[in-house]
């Protein structure tokens, strides 16, 4: 059920477990809970970077790409993890799910990353690991380029994607096309 919910902001992951679970479970027990886990899991292992990223962000610095990161954790979250993994200052900008009405997989959040970057749907590009982003983008009418993590691509992804690739370093061979 976890990886059903990858990419969803707090407040469709709410949803998700309500609708599985109904009303009478505390939410803020649940996530309470799933956090102090977490931030165990962190403190314990760090945070991994994925292969090829800092490749693929020197490669867009040379081409002068804008980029940013669009995600439905908390603007906080998103700060706390690229300090974490010392790539604060590689992106343009960040949007957290909480800056927009309707979270992943409604298309909200890129289009208000391809508005704040000044860019068209048309000739934006999103990189996504989960298939709620997938969705998003595809609601958004953006190229999506799937780079999967926790998850395997399901048939959706593979029929619709712009690309499925192993790594970030493919993503590079992608845009030079």
């Amino acid at each position: 059920m976890y990886k059903q919910t990858i990419g969803m902001d707090i407040k469709g992951v709410e949803q998700f477990y309500s609708g599985k679970y109904g009303s009478n479970i505390s939410f803020s027990d649940f996530i309470g809970e799933y956090n102090r886990a977490f931030k165990r899991i962190l403190d314990r292992e760090g945070l991994a970077i994925k292969a090829g990223v800092s490749e693929l962000l020197d490669y867009l610095d040379e081409k002068g790409v804008k980029r940013c990161i669009a995600s439905s954790s908390s603007l906080s979250t998103i700060k706390s993890y690229l300090n974490m993994t010392g790539l604060s200052d590689r992106f343009d900008f960040y949007l957290s799910g909480e800056e927009v009405e309707n979270g992943k997989p409604a298309p909200d959040i890129f289009l208000e990353a391809c508005r704040r970057a000044n860019e068209s749907p048309e000739t934006a590009m999103v990189l996504e690991d989960s298939v709620n982003g997938f969705r998003a983008a595809k609601s958004a009418n953006i190229n999506c380029i799937v780079v999967p993590d926790l998850i395997e691509p399901t048939s959706e992804i593979n029929e619709n994607a712009y690309k499925v690739v192993s790594n970030l370093e493919e993503v590079i061979e992608i845009i030079c096309q």
